[in-house]
């Protein structure tokens, strides 16, 4: 999880490039951090050759913290810990569409933003699947036509075309078939042409989204199966699947279940079918949709940034992580977001669900999730899906194919910043509001991300962390570090429409080059409502 920036920015034209991207040189389009338009004077850039993300700083000044000295409180304790088999941080976040998403024109199009958007994300993961995929979307490879249910129609131009994207910002992808029409051969089919489409970089397709639900007598708009509809019927479908996919697409990698339930979780990692890739879970903790004031998942800015919520998260997750284990598979949160609950929430583009989703993800590398997606859509951002990370500026009938990021897509942007390496296991002193979780990269760098739950309305003063050097590290790993780079994700408020990302600039002030070692714990700060990451290089022993 690095966008190359590791080094330090040597100066702000650099950071410019830096932070659009790589791969396209700086002049080829322009940052719009509010939405805005170009200089009058300036040509105008294409909004295809154009970012949009409201509140990001494409060129920042140098980072300062709070000094410490300031602080009156005591500080915080943190320990960190390498574990035997952590998570590692490469690849591993990105987002979820629904299927139908895959027959949009806005991937690989020249009118379109949406490559130069993803490419943000830093190597992001990409999941198809959603309740589309079993219920509206219709495949074909030879031009039939659609059923009467079909609401839209992928064909193997369209994977093609994702597949482009894909290739373009290094992502890797699953894909669920349908399963919901009890089709094999047709889900097969599928399968072996997203196999050719897009390579090694199919980690695996799964058999149907969430196949708890095809049958709950309180949804019935969503009932693909009857009342007999079960555990057992499922691993019957799973079976002719495989085989399917096995005629198809010999040894083609298998997830599953994408499903919220240990029952159906062990249904599929003792369904007997070969080439299981991972566990699969969906989760979104905030279910309770009109919930009495004693719900810890009211979809509410209060709950969403409770202490009880990554509580329940580690729960939840660790029950997952332990099915995953007995079966000696990884864990995948293939679908996930704030709430489940239709429509506008409190919680809806709200400045917490940035914080929420950074502390939540981390949280979730600890416990062993290898792969996370947050569900997303290609709507528009005025009356579209409001949960989603990225959407178009387009009206509602007539979407467009410009896309522009929310606050929780600033999120995901700042993890692209970690290094590639091992989560560390973490404990913070405290209420949880204020939290520390760790990154020991491959190359000997240390990165601490400081979640601060407060709200910045509500309390101003700042609060300090004494950092104690890691333990459990190898021999080989470094004895000290030097503070280097910092970045910022802060808001006016937790329920403020808006965040503002500072990304990764040289740390000045009190505690430029501040060192953490064994005997000595570095003491940094956070501010109310914040997200920061600080990047520490490793000390060269032999200067």
């Amino acid at each position: 999880m690095t966008r190359n920036r590791w080094l330090l920015v040597a100066a702000a034209a650099l950071a410019v490039v830096l932070v659009v991207g790589l791969a396209i040189p700086s002049w080829r389009h322009k940052v719009f951090p509010s939405g805005g338009e170009s200089s009058p004077s300036a040509a105008p850039t294409p909004d295809s050759e154009s970012l949009f993300l409201p509140g990001s700083d494409p060129s920042p000044a140098d980072f300062e913290l709070t000094d410490p000295a300031e602080v009156s409180s005591e500080p915080l304790t943190v320990s960190l810990t390498s574990a035997e088999g952590a998570t590692h941080t490469e690849g591993a976040v990105g987002l979820s569409f629904d299927s139908r998403e895959l027959a949009s024109p806005m991937w690989d199009s020249a009118d379109s933003n949406l490559t130069l958007t993803l490419r943000e994300l830093d190597r992001p993961a990409l999941r198809f699947g959603g309740n589309g995929v079993d219920r509206h979307m219709w495949w074909t490879s030879s031009d039939e036509p659609a059923p009467a249910w079909a609401e839209v129609t992928v064909t193997p131009d369209d994977l093609a075309r994702v597949a482009a994207v894909a290739d373009e910002v290094d992502a890797q992808v699953t894909i669920d078939l349908d399963l919901g029409h009890d089709d094999p051969v047709r889900a097969a089919d599928m399968a072996a042409h997203a196999q050719e489409a897009f390579g090694d970089r199919l980690l695996a397709v799964a058999i149907g989204n969430e196949p708890n639900g095809f049958f709950h007598e309180n949804q019935p708009q969503l009932a693909v199966r009857d009342k007999n509809w079960g555990p057992e019927a499922y691993q019957k479908s799973l079976t002719e699947y495989s085989s399917a996919l096995e005629a198809a697409a010999p040894g083609l990698p298998v997830s599953g279940p994408g499903a919220y339930d240990a029952t159906w979780w062990r249904a599929f990692t003792e369904s007997g079918i070969p080439n299981q890739r991972a566990l699969s879970m969906h989760w979104y903790p905030l279910w309770d949709c009109k919930g009495p004031a004693s719900s810890i998942a009211n979809p509410t800015v209060e709950d969403l940034t409770s202490p009880a919520l990554r509580e329940q998260a580690q729960h939840i997750l660790g029950m997952g992580a332990d099915v995953a284990a007995e079966s000696d598979l990884p864990l995948w949160m293939e679908e996930t977001g704030p709430t489940s609950c239709p429509g506008t929430n409190d919680t809806s583009r709200t400045h917490a669900q940035a914080l929420w989703t950074v502390d939540y993800a981390m949280t979730a590398a600890e416990l062993g999730v290898e792969r996370m997606a947050f569900h997303s859509t290609l709507q528009a951002c005025d009356g579209g899906a409001p949960m989603s990370p990225i959407c178009a500026r387009g009206t509602l009938d007539g979407p467009g194919q410009i896309v522009e990021g929310r606050t929780s897509y600033l999120a995901l942007m700042m993890m692209g910043d970690l290094p590639d390496g091992k989560v560390l296991a973490s404990s913070t002193s405290g209420d949880g509001k204020v939290v520390v979780h760790g990154v020991i990269g491959d190359s000997g760098e240390l990165a601490l991300v400081v979640i601060d739950l407060r709200d910045p309305d509500v309390v101003k003063d700042a609060a300090a962390l004494s950092v104690s050097s890691p333990s459990g590290l190898s021999s080989d790993a470094p004895s000290a570090w030097t503070l280097a780079e910092g970045s910022l994700l802060s808001g006016t408020a937790l329920t403020a429409q808006q965040s503002t990302l500072i990304p990764l600039s040289p740390v000045s002030g009190a505690l430029a080059d501040a060192e953490l070692a064994p005997a000595k714990p570095l003491t940094i700060t956070s501010a109310p409502g914040s997200v920061t990451l600080l990047h520490l290089d490793p000390v060269d022993a032999t200067s």
